[in-house]
């Protein structure tokens, strides 16, 4: 190593040459990104308006359409940032006579929201979708006495009290068809051998396609041993 060499005056240099080099490149990356010519691919964000009171979508709806653009760096930059990028409206009239988006609308609307920037094509042929007319239907609750699991010897002793006593069911309506006038309401607790004061779970929610006025109900009764 030379004897007049210095790590302080190379450390030095590096301070003073860093700040140029970050510069340097902050001026390249701003003139490539004002360059057109550029193309990608990106999700656009789509809101499908339809009469909501009436129909029920079977199957999630696309939040996003694929498609391919082509335009300026800092444009293409602006619409990969979805959250920045007002999403398309896409209205469908009759839902039930209507099972893919219309690629010629798309693109007609895409292209009248889309500023100095040229779309390219949809990346998928179709986007598939389904609806059913919505359908309510209020069906009456009841515990299932013989599904109670007590204790050896142990009997239900009064009267099974259930409140609410009814409950109203919303979906598509294939699946409230499928409901009978009555719902078996299962108690959970094993081996019983006091008496029940509890809310249970109706477990309707579980399914995302449909929807009640209520998820749990207050069940209650009494238990007692029998004499030996």
């Amino acid at each position: 190593m030379p004897l007049n060499y210095r790590p302080t005056t190379f450390i030095m240099n590096l301070r003073i040459l860093a700040p140029c080099f970050l510069a340097a490149f902050i001026f390249w990356l701003l003139n490539a990104l004002n360059k057109s010519g550029y193309t990608t691919k990106i999700s656009y964000p789509i809101t499908i308006k339809y009469n909501e009171s009436a129909f029920v979508p079977i199957k999630p709806l696309p939040q996003t359409i694929g498609v391919s653009l082509s335009s300026t760096g800092w444009e293409l930059l602006r619409y990969s940032l979805v959250s920045n990028v007002k999403p398309l409206v896409y209205e469908i009239g009759n839902p039930l006579t209507t099972n893919q988006l219309d690629n010629i609308v798309l693109m007609e609307r895409l292209t009248s929201e889309l500023k100095n920037t040229r779309l390219n094509y949809l990346l998928a042929d179709t986007t598939t979708i389904s609806f059913e007319k919505k359908k309510s239907k209020i069906v009456k609750l009841k515990v299932d006495s013989l599904g109670i699991d007590l204790r050896k010897n142990f009997v239900v002793s009064s009267v099974i009290n259930i409140s609410p006593v009814s409950i109203e069911i919303e979906g598509p309506e294939s699946m409230i068809d499928t409901f009978d006038e009555t719902i078996l309401i299962k108690i959970p607790t094993k081996k019983l051998g006091t008496n029940f004061d509890e809310q249970v779970n109706l477990g309707i929610s579980k399914n995302p396609l449909l929807k009640s006025n209520i998820d749990k109900v207050m069940v209650s009764f009494e238990v007692a041993e029998l004499l030996k």
